[in-house]
């Protein structure tokens, strides 16, 4: 019976001392994916996103009764949006799409100073402890467990002692949630295209604005020619609101 508890014990271990992949349900604001993230041993592990849906629009009616449509503009489901954690020198690859060129750009990891709570919760079979933190404008709430020891998550997030099975902001407009746990036969290996043109963050979120205000911009112009009364919004820059290099500006 002592030889069985141990055994019990140490099986959520030694279930990942070798690769293993979490798969993610996840929502961006009205956008759908499914997200993976791979963990190996020996080689870099990466996490992506594949889109479900390439638009999707919203109508509602105000109390006057005429229809108000908003248009939530996503890329195709076959982009795969990439980190790759380079654990050896501290940074994050990122691959990512300018319409439809592949892009890549590195930063710093970012290593995320987590409050810990004592609230618990299980997902998927496993029990987690949540940890809240603020990252780049957004205040999230993590589930993390320590039967699974990797300190990594979906997309940046990761510094806690455990997987994360379950990350959402505050308003829910944004989260992932584990679905399925699987150990890896062998450990996958990421191969990416060579010659991709290189940026850095701030020149990729830079253009990447500027290139979605101007597809938003071409979209109200067709329904204006339609004859549609157009209330223009404040631009929603996404997951990451605030950034490093504004903080320093403001700061000059």
């Amino acid at each position: 019976m002592k030889y069985l508890l141990i055994l019990l014990v140490l099986c959520p271990f030694a279930l990942f001392s070798q690769s293993f992949t979490i798969e993610y349900d996840v929502i961006l604001n009205t956008l759908t994916r499914k997200g993976k993230l791979v963990k190996n041993i020996n080689s870099e592990s990466f996490y992506f996103e594949v889109q479900d849906e390439k638009k999707t629009d919203k109508q509602n009616m105000n109390e006057e009764g005429s229809f108000t449509k908003t248009i939530y503009l996503g890329n195709s489901k076959e982009k795969k949006r990439f980190q790759i954690y380079k654990e050896g020198d501290g940074s994050l690859i990122n691959v990512d799409f300018l319409k439809d060129e592949k892009v890549i750009y590195s930063e710093l990891f970012p290593r995320m100073n987590w409050k810990l709570e004592n609230d618990t919760k299980t997902i998927s079979n496993y029990m987690c402890n949540k940890a809240v933190i603020r990252f780049r404008g957004r205040n999230y709430i993590a589930w993390f467990t320590s039967d699974i020891s990797a300190n990594i998550g979906p997309w940046k997030f990761n510094s806690l002692p455990g997987a994360i099975l379950q990350v959402y902001d505050e308003t829910k407009a944004y989260s992932w949630t584990a679905i399925k746990i699987v150990k890896n036969e062998k450990e996958i290996k990421l191969e990416i295209e060579k010659n991709l043109e290189q940026l850095t963050h701030q020149q990729f979120v830079e253009k990447n604005e500027t290139l979605k205000k101007e597809r938003s911009k071409m979209m109200l112009l067709k329904y204006l020619q339609r004859g549609a009364d157009i209330v223009e919004r404040k631009f929603n820059r996404g997951r990451e609101t605030e950034f490093e290099w504004e903080e320093e500006k403001e700061e000059d």
